[in-house]
């Protein structure tokens, strides 16, 4: 296949006709992304209206990306890799590469997003576009997955064959053995590896040996190929899903299937299924974002009572059907004996009008809810990356009450080609006492 690949960034726009770094667009890519987009907006797994706008929509005589990061290959052959948008503190434009590769770093530091892991250990990434990157970890779980054994169990299998087996068909028997009585048409269960798990991965694999382009990839599913050869391809993918049955002792199979899933059933991280696309990996990177600087704080304060996703506090007192609903639930609450600062990540550049008045609000309602019951907040921090047309601030509530500060919201940036784990360590510690 040939390699066309076409990098764009968040809220990028590709044209019909246009050329990007030497890759021209055809109006039937434009077509098939439009597609695309049109079976998302009458396919829902929930049953709501899609969502796919969110990430990807039609414009006039193309599409543009929305604040979705990840690799869509359309059916003629194109590849769009879409990158986040990140700034650096020195002002300096990143290179596609280094935007590519500290976007694998987050996504490796992650560990888990609904349930699938990503493991970058001893990945080379460099000068490798994301689509063969994914294709790589998938791999890396199918290499994982050899080393430990392929599955075996009990298959249900019908022959006929010269001696009784198991149980007579008679149906089967009448059609097929009327005149040659000494044969039997038998169903019974013999103990082989051609089970759904090692199907739907050879399926994958056979898949993925035809779309990729990248020559160490290809030669790795050649080798995995081999361990799978006495496994059939599952022509009903949809079948061998649901008779997946995966004991304890199998369950080191579960990564390698769920990319599976994406592969094969053509699912991303967002809800929606389609025939258009050959592949699509798309990530929301305001949950990427918000996931990593979380995992980050955790590691980073452990001498610290870090709970994320805090559910503790609600915005009434009342717990009735009217109120349940408005549970608070901040991305990150550092707790010390001393003080609790809460902080929410945003996954949005600041421009010169600053934080959104909802935002703010948001932020109040922490402070005054988790000091009305009894936390010593410090103050609340809203934390985005980095941004030269907004600096860092703080805005202030006053108070007459005495013994009392007042509601405290910093406006705080990291600097993600720069020392995170320094900055967290830095604006936490430092917020926790001043």
């Amino acid at each position: 296949m040939k390699n066309r690949v076409v990098t764009i960034t968040e809220y990028g726009r590709l044209y019909a006709g246009a050329d990007y770094a030497g890759v021209k667009v055809t109006k039937r890519d434009i077509e098939e992304l439009k597609t695309f987009i049109d079976e998302g907006n009458t396919v829902c797994d929930d049953g709501t209206d899609s969502a796919i706008n969110n990430f990807l929509r039609p414009i006039r005589l193309g599409v543009q990306a929305n604040n979705y990061v990840g690799v869509l290959q359309t059916k003629s052959g194109l590849t769009i890799e879409i990158l986040p948008k990140i700034h650096g503190k020195h002002g300096a434009s990143k290179k596609d590469n280094d935007v590519r590769m500290l976007f694998l770093k987050m996504l490796g530091a992650v560990k888990n997003i609904d349930g699938r892991t990503f493991t970058m250990a001893h990945l080379d990434t460099a000068n490798t576009n994301m689509f063969e990157v994914f294709i790589r970890m998938f791999l890396g779980e199918v290499d994982s997955i050899i080393k430990q054994g392929l599955k075996s169990a009990y298959i249900g299998v019908e022959e006929n064959e010269a001696f009784l087996k198991g149980k007579l068909l008679m149906k089967q028997q009448i059609q097929h053995n009327l005149v040659n009585k000494a044969r039997f048409y038998n169903h019974h269960d013999e103990f082989m590896i051609n089970c759904p798990e090692n199907r739907l991965i050879r399926t994958a694999l056979e898949y993925l040996l035809h779309i990729s382009s990248d020559f160490n990839n290809q030669r790795l599913i050649r080798e995995q190929l081999i361990y799978f050869n006495q496994v059939t391809i599952l022509h009903d993918v949809d079948q061998g899903f649901q008779r997946i049955k995966l004991d304890r002792n199998f369950q080191y199979y579960t990564q390698a299937l769920l990319w599976c899933e994406i592969i094969l059933a053509k699912q991303s991280f967002t809800s929606f299924k389609g025939s258009s696309m050959a592949f699509a990996l798309l990530f929301p990177m305001d949950k990427i974002f918000e996931a990593y600087v979380s995992d980050l704080v955790r590691k980073t304060l452990s001498d610290y009572n870090v709970s994320l996703q805090d559910r503790k506090i609600w915005l009434f007192d009342e717990h009735g059907k009217q109120s349940s609903s408005y549970r608070l639930r901040p991305d990150i609450v550092i707790r010390s004996d001393e003080s609790t600062v809460i902080a929410d990540t945003k996954w949005k550049v600041l421009k010169a009008d600053g934080p959104t008045q909802a935002d703010l609000y948001q932020m109040y309602a922490y402070h005054t809810r988790y000091s009305h019951k009894g936390e010593k907040v410090q103050k609340v921090v809203l934390l985005y990356p980095y941004s030269k047309e907004f600096l860092q601030t703080e805005f202030h509530s006053l108070t007459d009450i005495p013994d009392t500060n007042g509601v405290q919201v910093a406006v705080r940036h990291l600097d993600l080609y720069g020392d995170v784990e320094g900055q967290i360590r830095d604006l936490f510690i430092k917020e926790h006492t001043e």
